[in-house]
């Protein structure tokens, strides 16, 4: 089996809110990077574009400091006061304008640390009502958009992470299988999908078919990882902690298609420390990881193949995790 590299999103390292409460104190952008570089089994940051990056210099001093690669650009376009209305396919050609700056601009960032992708969740492309949006016109919008940052730059790849729900009640870019039109309708390699797997649950998806269409159509770039109960929020859950056996699959998947990408991560620390959170999911993914090393990845795909097998794999599964009873 892979071993696939952590990242985190270093924005949970920081302040933590949402309209309740507030979980997490602020925290400047060195402390975070510390505090990330010290959880075992980081070896990757995610930062965001253009919040994190008010001195480069610096990030480029504390990358160095703590030996960790910068492994995307998240790009926020989602701000009120530019994309109320929509960001990527928004009615104004001033917000969209404004969102091909942002996200070139990350780009370019980007390319100079090495990373060569940018990663953006376009949340502001939404909707409540019906009769909010001409569907048609704002679909053509979003691939006119998207087309235009893409082709700034071929070496640099764009990960779309899509998602059902929030700030709308309606996001447009909302399952795989728009993620996959909007593909074919830009029809650009360097366009793909960041595979949120606590989105995915979120979309009533299982991660696993999510990632493998995705890389059918050689566009699963990058990956997020965490859980939820599957109710349509985004509860950035500790991986495996809901959906056990369905983020098995995942994983047995992702060695299955090649997948040879970061495994980032998106884990709210209610309490305690970012560090414990993150080093737990982490710990989590290897133990997972470590059940299909130890039943064999090649046993359990070799019985998925075959029809009927569901009760034989579980089986099999289990008496990898419990002592054996010979019951």
């Amino acid at each position: 089996m892979n071993r696939w590299p952590y990242t985190a999103n270093c924005g949970f390292y920081g302040l933590r809110r949402d309209r309740f409460t507030q979980y997490q104190p602020a925290a400047d952008l060195a402390d975070r990077i510390r505090r990330a570089a010290a959880t075992p089994g980081i070896t990757g940051v995610e930062l965001k574009y253009p919040f994190d990056f008010g001195d480069v210099g610096t990030i480029r001093d504390l990358l160095d400091e703590t030996g960790l690669s910068l492994s995307a650009v998240n790009v926020d376009i989602k701000d009120s006061q530019y994309f109320r209305f929509g960001a990527l396919a928004a009615n104004d050609p001033a917000a969209r304008d404004k969102a091909v700056e942002l996200l070139t601009a990350g780009m370019d960032l980007a390319a100079e640390f090495g990373a060569n992708l940018v990663s953006t969740c376009p949340l502001a492309d939404g909707y409540d009502y019906p009769f909010s949006l001409d569907f048609t016109d704002a679909w053509g919008r979003y691939a006119e958009t998207v087309t235009r940052v893409c082709r700034h730059r071929s070496d640099v790849r764009l990960a779309l992470e899509f998602q059902p729900h929030e700030p709308h009640a309606h996001i447009l870019l909302n399952n795989v299988g728009k993620m996959l039109h909007l593909c074919a309708m830009v029809g650009l390699p360097n366009l793909g999908a960041n595979l949120d797997v606590g989105h995915s649950f979120a979309a009533l998806e299982a991660p696993a078919e999510s990632a493998a269409l995705l890389a059918q159509a050689g566009r699963l770039f990058y990956l997020h990882s965490s859980d939820n109960t599957g109710d349509g929020g985004d509860w950035d859950m500790i991986s495996g902690t809901v959906h056990f056996w369905h983020w098995v699959e995942l994983l047995l998947t992702l060695e299955r298609v090649g997948y040879d990408g970061w495994i980032g991560g998106d884990i709210l620390a209610k309490y305690g420390a970012a560090e414990t959170f993150y080093a737990t999911n982490n710990h989590m993914i290897d133990a997972m990881i470590g059940l299909i090393e130890s039943v064999g990845a090649e046993t359990l795909r070799d019985l998925v193949a075959r029809d009927g097998t569901g009760p034989a794999i579980y089986r099999l599964l289990t008496n990898h995790l419990v002592p054996k009873t010979g019951k």
